[in-house]
C-alpha cells in the first residue's frame, strides 16, 4: 500500500503524541534494564519531529522521512537515536528511487537497522518489534493485538545488544524499551491506514 503525503505526517506526529503520553512508562521500563531515560530522550526528539514537520511541512515523501530521520539523529542521545534515523533515511532513498510500497519500505528500514547495529531477531532489541511487525504489515496481517505479543517476547530474552546486555540474564524478565516505543510507531500507522 502506498501512504499519501499527510497519511505520512499524521502517522508520524500520532507517534509522537503516543511518546509524550507515555515518556514515563517508557523511563520505567528503561530502568530495569537502562539508563531510564528512554521516554524522556525519545519524547525530546519526537517532540523535535513533530514541530519540525510543522514548521517545514515538508511537501514530498522523501522529504517528509528525511525531516523525521535528520530530526531524530540530531536530538537523541544513544543508539535509539541512530537507529530510527536509518530506517527513516533509508525509507526516504527508497522512496526517493521510486519504491512507494510500505510494505517494502518497512521490510528494508528494518534491514538497515540489523545492519547498523548488527543486531538479530532475539537479541533483545528494536529488532524484536521491526522484523516480526513489518513482515507481518507486508502479509496484511499486522494487528494490535500482534504488535503487543512482540513486545511481551522481548520479556523472555537474554540482552545481547546495548547496555542491557551488561546485566546477562537479570535483562530477563523485562520487555525492550525500544521495542516498545517502536510498538507506538507500528500501532500509529494502523490507526491512520484504518
Amino acid at each position: 500500500m502506498e501512504l499519501t503525503i499527510n497519511q505520512a505526517k499524521k502517522w508520524i506526529i500520532l507517534w509522537t503524541d503516543y511518546v509524550k503520553n507515555n515518556v514515563e512508562l517508557l523511563n520505567e521500563i528503561d530502568t530495569a534494564i537502562g539508563d531510564g531515560d528512554h521516554g524522556t530522550n525519545l519524547n525530546r526528539g519526537t517532540q523535535a519531529t513533530k514541530k519540525a514537520l510543522e514548521e517545514e511541512d515538508p511537501q514530498t515523501m522523501p522529504l517528509v522521512f528525511r525531516t523525521v530521520a535528520l530530526t531524530l539523529v540530531s536530538t537523541i542521545g544513544g543508539a535509539s537515536g541512530a537507529l530510527y534515523g536509518t530506517a527513516f533515511l533509508t525509507m526516504a532513498r527508497l522512496v526517493k528511487d521510486g519504491e512507494t510500497r510500505l510494505e517494502v519500505l518497512l521490510v528494508e528500514a528494518t534491514k538497515a537497522m540489523k545492519k547498523r547495529g548488527k543486531s538479530d531477531v532475539g537479541m533483545k532489541t528494536l529488532i524484536d518489534l521491526w522484523d516480526p511487525a513489518s513482515k507481518a504489515f507486508a502479509e496484511h496481517k499486522l494487528t494490535k493485538e500482534y504488535i503487543n505479543d512482540c513486545v511481551e517476547k522481548t520479556k523472555n530474552m537474554k540482552a545481547k545488544k546495548g547496555r542491557s546486555s551488561y546485566l546477562r540474564e537479570r535483562s530477563i524478565g523485562h520487555v525492550d524499551p525500544v521495542a516498545k516505543s517502536s510498538s507506538y510507531l507500528y500501532i500509529a500507522l494502523l490507526e491512520v491506514i484504518d
